[in-house]
C-alpha cells in the first residue's frame, strides 16, 4: 500500500525526474501503441470516490477518511504543453464516520487546478493548489479546519495533483496498446509493476483497452507506513512498543484502467490496496487491515 507518506515522496522523486524518466516517450510510440495527445476544449465530468483505512480488527482502533470529489475537466494548449484544469464543483468528506464536508458548498468557489505537462505527458508544472486549499478550508466549520488544513495543504494537494497525473501516464505513454502485451516498470521507492493489456472494449465513438497494473512493494516499508500507530496502540493497551515486531504480511495491489491509446483519455479507473499485517506484541499476535480505494468514473 502507498501510503501517503511514501505517496508524497513518490510525487517529489517523479516530479523532479519526470523529464528524464525511463519511460517511453510520446514521439517514441509506434502504430497501435498508447499515444499521449488529449481531447482539446472538450469538457468532462469525473468523479472520484476514495477510502483510506488503516484498523486492527477486534478492536476499537480505526482511522478511516472517505472523499468523494466531482470535477469538471477540460484540457487545452499552454504553449507547446497540455493544460488540464480540474474545477472541484463536489466534496464529500467523512472522518472516521464524521462529516467535515456534505457535497456541494465547494461549488460557488470555483477552485480549480491546473496541471501542466509537455508533449511526452510529463507535469512540468501545478498551478493553483493554494486557491484550492484555502476554498476547501474554508468550507468547514472552525473545528473542522484543522483537519482540513491537514487533508488539503498546498503542498499534499499539489504533490497529490502531479502523481495523480504521472500515475495514469508515465507507465503507459509509447508502450505497445495490443491485447496480450505486457511490461514491467519501476517504481522510485523500490519496487515493480507489472502491467497487461487484457481485452479491447468499446468507449464512446471508439475502442478502449482494459489493463491491470499489479504492484511489488518493500514490506518493511508497508510496515514502516503504520509502525507509529501500532507502537500508539501498544502503548494505550499498557505494552511496551519497542516489542513489537513484524510476523508477516498479504499485500495486493492492483489497478484496473480502460484507456483509450489513441489519446491516453480515461473511461475508468479502480485502485485497490488492500494488506494485513500481523504483528507479535506484548499480548500475542495481532493483525492489521490495511485499504486504499479508489474509483474513478469519466463521462464526456
Amino acid at each position: 500500500m502507498v501510503s501517503l507518506k511514501s505517496g508524497v515522496l513518490a510525487g517529489v522523486l517523479l516530479f523532479a525526474a519526470s523529464a528524464c524518466s525511463g519511460s517511453k516517450t510520446a514521439a517514441d510510440a509506434k502504430p497501435g501503441a498508447f499515444n499521449y495527445a488529449p481531447a482539446l476544449d472538450k469538457p468532462s465530468h469525473e468523479t472520484m470516490r476514495r477510502l483510506e483505512e488503516v484498523a486492527i480488527p477486534g478492536t476499537p482502533l480505526r482511522n478511516a477518511e472517505e472523499w468523494t470529489l466531482e470535477w469538471d475537466v477540460v484540457t487545452t494548449k499552454d504553449g507547446e504543453n497540455y493544460k488540464r484544469s480540474l474545477k472541484l464543483v463536489g466534496l464529500k468528506i467523512d472522518v472516521n464516520g464524521q462529516p467535515l464536508l456534505k457535497g456541494d458548498e465547494v461549488k460557488a468557489a470555483k477552485a480549480t487546478v491546473d496541471i501542466v505537462t509537455d508533449k511526452d505527458s510529463n507535469v512540468v508544472d501545478v498551478r493553483g493548489a493554494e486557491q484550492l486549499s484555502q476554498a476547501i478550508v474554508g468550507l468547514g466549520a472552525p473545528d473542522a479546519q484543522p483537519a482540513l488544513s491537514r487533508i488539503f495543504s498546498p503542498a499534499r494537494l499539489q504533490i497529490l495533483a502531479a502523481v495523480r497525473s504521472m500515475e495514469l501516464h508515465q507507465d503507459f505513454v509509447g508502450r505497445p496498446a495490443q491485447v496480450g502485451s505486457a511490461w514491467t516498470s519501476s517504481d522510485p521507492e523500490g519496487g515493480s509493476k507489472q502491467i497487461r493489456v487484457l481485452a479491447e472494449i468499446p468507449c464512446g465513438a471508439g475502442k478502449c483497452v482494459q489493463v491491470v497494473r499489479e504492484y511489488k512493494l518493500d514490506e518493511k516499508q508497508i510496515y514502516g507506513d503504520i509502525s507509529e500507530l501500532v507502537a500508539a496502540y501498544v502503548k494505550e493497551q499498557g505494552g511496551d512498543p519497542n516489542t513489537v515486531t513484524l510476523v508477516g504480511m498479504d499485500v495486493k495491489l492492483e489497478d484496473s484502467l480502460v484507456i483509450d491509446p489513441a489519446t491516453m483519455d480515461y473511461h475508468g479507473a479502480k485502485f485497490d490496496q488492500t494488506a494485513t499485517i500481523r504483528v507479535a506484541g506484548p499480548k500475542g499476535e495481532l493483525p492489521i487491515s490495511m485499504k486504499v480505494q479508489r474509483e474513478t468514473s469519466y463521462r464526456y
